[in-house]
């Protein structure tokens, strides 16, 4: 009896082997198929021997899919927008742990059984109120961290958008300077000076350099391997600013506004951090009492004189050179070719080139502190 005993469960262990083997071989192979399609799109997504073109909205769709950096801080802000396991745990030991109310304690009923029976209902009316000034001071400094997340990666999505539409303006100018050198060098010229020869092929070669440095930043951001990027621009281009004279910078709402939350919402963090609890609506009340009696409203903090003062100076240099460089262009007429003088076209070429470079470095920065230029 033994020996097909023996028998019978070597051939059940043989069958569940080769069973598992299957099972295994299976999985395998229907994820590695699943993969290797992930595989295929992504470098037909990165399309490494065709020239991609896309529209400017689409570069921003493309940077909300691809970029690295974007995604992550997006991720963080989505997160810092939900409620986490730790807010739901304040409520729930909020809802068992505070068993009387202020208003109770208030109550003359309440006042008279305390009275009645000092040694049992006081210390529970106070515990419950030094639990309520607990748990809504720990939820509060959980929400001022959920804000303090929240706005530092909207300061990082911006960034990052910016980055974006400074490759955008400065790949046009690059790509217009191009074509430019190509219809001049398809036009017949009978004698060139062999000296202004030198010098155009120097500076052919220096705008290709510049094309070829641009096309790897392109990949970096986008974090693909593209063969080559035609961006075709459109509606969603951020302003110039070339028909703005002298803005109101005053206006706080509108300018540095995105930064300076993220210093106020950290300042404002660290402070509630050290703060006494208190039990909820005090500040209001406070505020209200104020109000009433016609005082001054005191604020908590205030921010660093000299970081006001530089974040104004920031906007106002990069304002003011930004203009300086386009009244310099307009001077220039760039869209007049001149054809009587090809030493002075490069020359001018060259100049208008510069400074439309110079005139995106100043824009980028009066972008990242304009709000108008990110409402929807």
């Amino acid at each position: 009896m033994r020996i097909p005993m023996l028998i019978i469960s070597a051939a059940a262990s043989s069958l569940f082997l080769s069973c598992a083997q299957q099972e295994v071989t299976d999985c395998l192979g229907n994820h590695a198929q699943h993969e290797g399609l992930r595989y295929a799109d992504e470098v037909a997504a990165q399309s490494p021997f065709e020239t991609v073109e896309v529209s400017w909205s689409g570069a921003l769709q493309l940077m909300e899919e691809r970029n690295l950096a974007y995604r992550k801080a997006m991720n963080s802000y989505l997160a810092a927008n939900q409620e986490t396991p730790m807010v739901s745990q304040i409520r729930s030991q909020l809802k068992t742990s505070v068993k009387v109310s202020l208003n109770d304690v208030l109550k003359p009923q309440s006042l008279a059984k305390s009275f009645q029976d000092p040694i049992t209902a006081l210390p529970k009316q106070l515990g419950s109120i030094s639990a309520l000034k607990d748990i809504s001071h720990e939820m509060e400094q959980t929400v001022w961290s959920k804000e303090g997340d929240s706005v530092e990666a909207k300061l990082l999505m911006r960034k990052e958008q910016v980055k974006l539409y400074t490759l955008l303006c400065k790949g046009e100018v690059i790509d217009r300077e191009i074509k430019r050198i190509d219809a001049e060098a398809s036009e017949p010229s009978d004698q060139i000076d062999p000296k202004l020869k030198v010098a155009q092929e120097k500076w052919v070669a220096s705008v290709m350099k510049d094309r070829d440095d641009w096309i790897g930043e392109v990949r970096d951001f986008f974090n693909a391997e593209y063969y080559d990027v035609i961006f075709r621009k459109d509606a969603s281009a951020k302003p110039s600013y070339r028909s703005v004279s002298a803005p109101d910078l005053t206006e706080w709402q509108r300018w540095c506004f995105l930064s300076r939350s993220q210093s106020l919402v950290k300042a404002l963090k660290e402070n509630h951090k050290k703060s006494k609890p208190a039990v909820p609506g005090t500040r209001v009340m406070k505020e209200k009492v104020a109000e009433m009696l016609n005082q001054r409203a005191e604020y908590a903090v205030t921010l660093s004189t000299d970081k006001v003062r530089g974040e104004v100076r920031t906007l106002i240099s990069n304002w003011r050179e930004m203009k300086s460089t386009q009244a310099e262009l307009s001077l220039l007429d760039p869209g007049k070719v001149s054809s009587d003088d090809p030493k002075r076209d490069l020359v001018k070429a060259q100049k208008v080139y510069k400074l439309r470079h110079q005139e995106i470095n100043h824009t980028s920065v009066v972008w990242m502190m304009d709000e108008d230029c990110w409402r929807d």
